[in-house]
């Protein structure tokens, strides 16, 4: 295959992130179309899709003990400077522009609503006001992917919407086996962006085990012991994943580095990895190979699943992957890793996306574990779910494709009635 595609679309799909993707897209839209006001807003509308509306009502935001749209909202108006930092912009979170965001906030000056009809599962429209004038951005089909912006009715900048999708059909193209044999062969230069990616996301699950707003990472540090692999890797898998996932979940100002827009995701990929590597002692290149297994992996299901989804991608999508890159990392022949794929997404197709918070860190952690003690039972134990069971079909790309199905069409009402409950849930909170 075409190494030069795959080594494109792993840094096009590997983006920096501060925060939960969704409010940190809703303050970068917000934050571009202030620039192009060219002054402070008196008010804010932002009109997102239901996808981002259930990933982002219960978040924390970076850095101000706040949760939810409208606190990214209001914060996007002082964050006006940073837009070409695309989903770092929260990196430059300060006390005295959450202060500001506060009162802006109670001051009643920020309207969110999610649109039942879009023109992408994510989409998201700011439009700030000022003494008669009008300015907006939307963004679409990616976080950071800004598609327009105009003021007072006309439109200053435009482009097509489906900026990686080519790029990913491309990569799709291709076998699996042709993918892992492609990786097998490459050199430490050409993929060591990734151990660089991962450096990043353990120094979030660091601070997200040190920092008492946090319990799970903790709590699981204390639980660690001296065993044997697998489980020690499955405990520090687990351990890596559910810290970083959490701090970022409360809103800590930690960046992580994101696969395939989402942050979760890669928090799974990059710590589930590392993890795996740092137990079996592996080199620098065989870890940076696992690693682009598991990315590639992950890449090459949500080229099928696409952005939102109604089951958890983390599960389904990035432990799967690191599922194929563990048993990479413990000399598996391609069979060891199709069939360690299929144990994952035949164990955990059906567990839902109900938006982002903590309990994304129970889940993506308990998935990373399971996907490292598939990986070895696969491998070792030349034990999986048999091929043409259930979801599982007789080769990787046609149960792929099957997940593909089950979330678009398969799951549409599914992903109306979270939506409904998320809603419900939220009008019970503000009565207490």
């Amino acid at each position: 295959m075409d190494k030069q595609l795959l080594i494109d679309v792993m840094k096009n799909e590997i983006e920096k992130s501060t925060g939960c993707t969704d409010p940190g897209s809703v303050s970068l839209a917000v934050a571009k179309a202030t620039e192009v006001l060219g002054e402070k807003p008196d008010r804010v509308e932002v009109d997102v899709s239901p996808n981002v509306y259930k990933n982002g009502v219960s978040v924390g935001v970076p850095g101000t003990d706040g949760r939810g749209l409208d606190q990214a909202a209001a914060l996007g108006v002082f964050l006006f400077r940073w837009t070409d930092e695309r989903l770092g912009i929260c990196d430059y979170v300060e006390s005295g522009m959450v202060d500001k965001s506060k009162e802006y906030l109670e001051e009643g000056n920020v309207k969110i609503k999610y649109l039942r009809q879009v023109p992408d599962p994510l989409f998201i429209e700011a439009r700030v006001y000022r003494e008669g004038k009008l300015a907006w951005a939307k963004i679409q089909s990616d976080y950071s992917n800004i598609v327009e912006t105009g003021m007072n009715g006309e439109v200053i900048f435009s482009k097509p919407a489906e900026i990686a999708e080519e790029k990913v059909d491309g990569l799709v193209s291709y076998s699996v086996s042709e993918i892992i044999e492609t990786i097998r062969c490459m050199e430490l230069a050409e993929i060591e962006f990734l151990i660089e990616a991962a450096k990043i996301n353990k120094t979030a699950s660091n601070i997200g085990i040190a920092n008492g707003k946090a319990k799970i990472g903790s709590t699981l540090f204390e639980m660690l012991e001296d065993v044997n692999f697998p489980y020690s890797a499955m405990m520090l898998g687990k351990l890596y994943t559910a810290s970083a996932a959490e701090a970022r979940m409360i809103g800590l100002n930690v960046p992580i580095m994101a696969i395939s827009g989402s942050g979760n995701h890669g928090i799974t990929n990059f710590l589930g990895m590392t993890a795996a590597a740092e137990i079996l002692g592996v080199s620098n290149v065989e870890f940076a190979r696992g690693l682009a297994v598991s990315s590639a992996i992950t890449i090459y299901i949500k080229g099928h699943i696409k952005r939102m989804t109604a089951f958890c991608g983390c599960s389904v999508a990035a432990a799967t992957g690191v599922a194929a890159g563990t048993a990479y990392l413990l000399g598996g022949s391609y069979e060891d890793m199709v069939n360690a794929m299929h144990s994952v997404i035949g164990a955990l197709a059906g567990i839902v996306c109900d938006g982002a918070k903590e309990s994304c860190a129970y889940k993506l952690s308990t998935a990373t574990s399971a996907a490292i003690e598939y990986a070895y039972l696969a491998k070792e134990k030349d034990v999986f779910i048999p091929r043409g069971n259930g979801i599982v079909g007789h080769t990787i790309e046609e149960t792929f494709r099957n997940m593909g199905r089950l979330n678009n069409p398969g799951m549409l009402e599914t992903d109306k009635c979270l939506l409904d409950i998320i809603e419900s849930v939220q009008n019970e909170n503000k009565k207490l």
